[in-house]
């Protein structure tokens, strides 16, 4: 893993429910890497002509180098004034290059609306950096090794940057890795191709063959992760669609974190990206780690 995590916060947002958060993301960060043994960087906007009432930034910033002097983490700040996707998208690509960006919702002033409107989808879209993100369902600031990383996957290409991050993070962390993988999003795909090819339908011949050779595929990734000295299994999801719900439902069993790509057939993939975005962010109660699927 890089040696640097990239934290975007709105530190200096004075309502008692932004600082609340702030604080929240800052001790989650400060713990993640105290564990994973990396430096940090906060990026927060500054905005001149704001007319809400702001923290004094000198006092601000001391109580938050202290947070992190405890865990001898060591912590430089980033102030930028512009827009806030920008400005990520350039802290990221600078550097020292972060690994991973934090980033958590606050209310409704600065960088909350990297999370619940459409600057989100850029930032995660257009970052070639795994994304943390806190919803406001997130509670606890604790980091521990050992524990459960839950990665969704499709099998595909798509999943694998996901499951490569997944595999550096459980090393990190002694942590065990859980697959989970929809069957019926392999046999809809599979249907949708035998229709444009004008092959037979689908029997439950075809789905059960299907359904053996989906097993194999996610015991072989658990084989592959094992030979890297990290604990696996899978999970396949048969009770229908896998959608947000699923994973919503899966995670709250658990897990220290969520794991998933940003493109792809799977329902799963496309969470983030589409119509359900908002509602995995603001229901899932453990922290999400995106990863963009490809780099170009």
């Amino acid at each position: 893993m890089a040696n640097n995590m990239l934290i975007a916060d709105d530190l200096l947002n004075a309502t008692s429910y932004s600082q609340e958060r702030s604080h929240l993301i800052q001790t989650f960060a400060a713990n993640l890497a105290e564990k994973l043994k990396v430096q940090a960087s906060l990026i927060y906007i500054k905005d001149p002509g704001s007319k809400e009432h702001l923290l004094d930034e000198d006092q601000i910033r001391e109580e938050t180098a202290s947070l992190f002097a405890e865990r001898k983490v060591r912590l430089r700040f980033l102030p930028k004034v512009g827009s806030p996707v920008e400005e990520i998208l350039k802290a990221q690509d600078a550097s020292p290059k972060p690994g991973l960006i934090v980033m958590g919702t606050h209310g409704k002033t600065g960088l909350d609306r990297l999370f619940l409107g459409s600057v989100a989808e850029e930032v995660i879209r257009h970052s070639t950096t795994p994304a943390l993100i806190l919803g406001p369902q997130y509670r606890e600031a604790k980091v521990e090794s050992g524990g459960k990383i839950l990665v969704a996957t499709d099998l595909t290409k798509n999943s694998r940057r996901a499951e490569a991050y997944a595999l550096k993070l459980a090393s990190s962390l002694k942590a065990e890795v859980v697959f989970i993988h929809s069957i019926f999003e392999t046999i809809r795909t599979a249907d949708q191709y035998a229709a444009m090819s004008g092959t037979a339908f689908i029997d439950d011949s075809f789905i059960n063959t299907l359904r053996k050779k989906t097993g194999q595929a996610l015991k072989l990734k658990t084989q592959q992760f094992k030979a890297k000295r990290v604990k696996a299994s899978f999970i396949m999801d048969e009770k229908g669609p896998t959608s947000s719900d699923v994973l919503i439902e899966e995670a709250a069993k658990g897990y220290q974190f969520l794991v998933m790509g940003t493109h792809g057939r799977n329902s799963l993939m496309r969470a983030f990206l589409g119509s359900t975005a908002r509602q995995t962010l603001i229901s899932t109660s453990i922290p999400t780690i995106v990863v963009r699927s490809h780099l170009k």
